[in-house]
């Protein structure tokens, strides 16, 4: 069992071979933390190793009782693990109607169902020390639908409810949650990430060929700088730099343009709700007098 410096964290980061993933490792390092980086194949991240890192790997497709086992490998490697990061996915694009069952299933498998099966195989441990950090990366398409991706997009609403619950189910057992939100950041998700629906629908070609051809375009020129993302996220989880001092929020959106989106959001949100207020609170029974 390797030795942890004074001070350091011990990171279980998914979804290492490239993007967000790859950059949280290389912040945390640096950071001084030991970081135990996870990939469906370990080979794509010798780098890592050879800047420090320990690898595993780890594909969150896999069995629950496969994963268990890798993590307990991973906790031999330094007997611990106080912070987890979620990070891997993939982004199916079509219109909702073009994405098949098995498409549809295979989204959610990776995108949610393997983010459950890796807290399930980490969180007893983080119960038993009384202690941990957890950040699901979700995505500002998490805040609004976007058609197009708009199953994408369900995954990421459904990382948010489920990180939201999760952060009051595990606070009185010392363990912090957050979800993190990029808005569009310079990763390989537009490109190696980005997985069209098998079976277009004609209907839907006036929305789908332009989203094609932006994501192409577009790819490779997001505003969004993965280091600079991952290095506040580093600082966000261990309360350093920047965020000393800060607690850690129930949701971090990483971009201007994520902030702007959740901006336009809430507004959005308010000015209906305030709209409907009378008529949505008139539905209770006429014995509720209590006051919207």
């Amino acid at each position: 069992m390797a030795p942890i410096p004074d001070g350091a964290k011990v990171w279980l980061v998914t979804g290492c071979a490239s993007g967000l993933g790859r950059e949280v490792v290389l912040a945390a390092l640096a950071h001084g933390d030991c970081v135990i980086a996870t990939a469906r194949n370990p080979e794509r991240l010798a780098d890592l190793e050879q800047k420090g890192a320990r690898t595993l790997a780890l594909d969150v497709t896999a069995s629950q009782d496969e994963l268990r086992t890798v993590v307990d490998t991973a906790l031999g490697m330094y007997g611990t693990i106080d912070v987890l990061v979620n990070n891997a996915a993939y982004l199916l694009e079509g219109a909702i109607e073009e994405c098949s069952e098995q498409e549809v299933l295979d989204q959610y498998n990776t995108n949610v169902f393997g983010m459950l099966r890796v807290l399930r195989a980490v969180l007893p441990h983080m119960r038993e020390k009384r202690a941990g950090i957890v950040a699901n990366v979700g995505s500002a398409g998490g805040w609004k639908g976007i058609p197009g991706i708009g199953l994408y997009g369900s995954t990421k609403f459904a990382i948010a409810g489920i990180t939201l619950a999760l952060r009051e189910e595990v606070a009185p057992l010392g363990i912090e949650v957050t979800v993190v939100e990029p808005g569009a950041f310079r990763t390989s998700i537009l490109g190696k990430g980005f997985v069209p629906a098998k079976t277009p629908i004609d209907d839907f070609e006036p929305l789908t060929k332009p989203l094609t051809t932006h994501v192409a375009n577009f790819s490779g020129k997001q505003p969004g700088d993965p280091a600079r993302a991952a290095q506040l996220m580093v600082e966000a989880l261990t309360k350093s730099g920047r965020c000393k001092g800060k607690a850690l929020p129930s949701r971090l959106l990483l971009g201007k343009d994520a902030v702007q989106l959740g901006r336009g959001v809430l507004e959005q949100n308010k000015s209906e709700l305030e709209e409907w207020a009378e008529l949505s609170g008139s539905t209770d029974f006429q014995d509720n007098n209590s006051k919207i």
